[in-house]
């Protein structure tokens, strides 16, 4: 026998003979009469539902109490099916917590109210998911940027943060933006931990696997550039796996991405401004701080200013090993770029002696593309050093079109040494 409880979770209202004296409202205003009540009587639940599927349950579930006890009625919705869409408005991020539940999707594009993309699989596509209005957005927005302490408004239109999960975002709003509220989220579903898997979804061949791996254990400083979104954080992490187990590791990142399971490893994170426009804690500050923690190895999650020139000092200053990333279009535009972070530092370093420091403190670049299909790829591994007559200079040892060859200049053997040559040119597997 079907209880009316189960019956009123089944069918819609309009069958229902109980709901002849309803009251008809919208979505919009039975949403914010439940909220009230939820709010007034169950605040500290909702805050626990934003992150619990569990509790996200219990919330619907008195929802669902609010609307039979209100006599609220929304034409051609079930009962639970409204309970639900309150509870995604209330206590998840509206019509975006349908995408972040797909696996599949690595980044969501929001280009003001009525204009939705996602990636999956290195392509873009729209998707016919609507905000209510720009007020609706932005609310949603500082929803999720509140969750780790910032807030955006007029007074400071665009904001990062990042998602418990770990996922990337960016949020800038008008006057800045001319499309309404912008938010994009990149997302970070599969974590690659060991170079085998990047071997197997084609973003490296066996070889240079292999090459890549003696090189995080013979020490060298290895940087990986790219553009955004070609994959170089999960290459990161993926050399970083690769190092000893017994090697003290101190992880420094503007957004926590990168993760190292069963390592000996310290996890740093930049703290912005807060509401004040006090407290902040930069990468250079925290960098600095881990050369007094006793790091065997130093991660950068990205060089993008004025920290390069403490990464380039450390490389220079016995830090063997280091990892980090760049934002170039090829090794050589990396090198340069770096240049010109350094000397952001302002520390009355010339340049002639920055370029020296990265050609004896950077020994390898590993630099990573997106295809017009959307995989990405590494493109190109070349080493880092000084050639006679030349100074800083950069030899490809790989090119994804002609293969590996480990051919090494002579200015690049003697930088490194004997013992480290010999670990680069003997046989291994992944």
């Amino acid at each position: 026998m079907v209880s009316i409880l189960e019956k009123l979770e089944q069918e819609p209202y309009g069958l229902l003979p109980t709901h002849s004296e309803a009251k008809e409202m919208s979505i919009e205003d039975v949403t914010q009469k439940v909220r009230e009540k939820l709010l007034e009587h169950y605040p500290d639940l909702i805050v626990e539902a934003r992150m619990s599927r569990s509790k996200r349950r219990e919330v619907i579930t008195l929802i669902s109490n609010v609307i039979i006890s209100s006599g609220l009625y929304v034409p051609r919705l079930t009962r639970q099916d409204l309970a639900e869409r309150i509870a995604q408005e209330i206590c998840g991020l509206g019509p975006l917590d349908e995408l972040l539940d797909d696996e599949t999707v690595t980044e969501i594009m929001v280009n003001g109210p009525e204009e939705v993309f996602v990636e999956k699989a290195g392509v873009l596509a729209g998707t016919s998911i609507k905000f209510q209005n720009d007020r609706h957005l932005l609310d949603i927005i500082n929803r999720i940027v509140q969750s780790a302490g910032r807030r955006v408004d007029v007074s400071m239109p665009y904001v990062d943060a990042r998602l418990p999960d770990g996922s990337r975002v960016n949020a800038i709003i008008p006057p800045l933006a001319l499309n309404g509220p912008v938010l994009t989220i990149r997302r970070f579903p599969r974590r690659f931990t060991d170079l085998s898997q990047l071997v197997e979804c084609g973003t490296l061949e066996p070889d240079v696997a292999c090459f890549l791996k003696k090189c995080v254990e013979a020490k060298l400083d290895i940087v990986v550039s790219g553009g955004s979104g070609s994959g170089k954080t999960t290459t990161l992490n993926v050399l970083a796996s690769a190092v000893s187990p017994s090697e003290r590791i101190i992880v420094i990142e503007d957004s926590a991405e990168i993760r190292i399971p069963e390592h000996h490893v310290v996890y740093l994170e930049a703290r912005p401004k807060n509401m004040e426009g006090k407290g902040e804690v930069s990468i250079r500050d925290l960098l600095r701080n881990a050369l007094r923690m006793r790091p065997d190895r130093l991660i950068i999650g990205e060089c993008r200013g004025k920290e390069t020139f403490d990464l380039i000092t450390a490389m220079n200053t016995g830090h063997e090993g280091c990892l980090s990333t760049v934002h170039a279009n090829s090794a050589g535009d990396c090198l340069e770029r770096m240049v010109g972070m350094a000397l952001m530092a302002e520390e009355g370093v010339p340049v002639d002696i920055l370029r020296s420091w990265i050609a004896i403190g950077v020994d390898v670049i590993v630099h990573l593309e997106k295809t017009s299909t959307g995989h990405r790829v590494v493109s190109g591994v070349s080493l880092v050093g000084t050639e006679p007559g030349e100074g800083l200079t950069d030899f490809q040892v790989y090119r994804r079109e002609q293969g590996l060859s480990l051919e090494f200049p002579s200015w690049f053997m003697e930088k490194i040494g004997e013992r480290r040559c010999n670990v680069l040119l003997e046989e291994a597997a992944l």
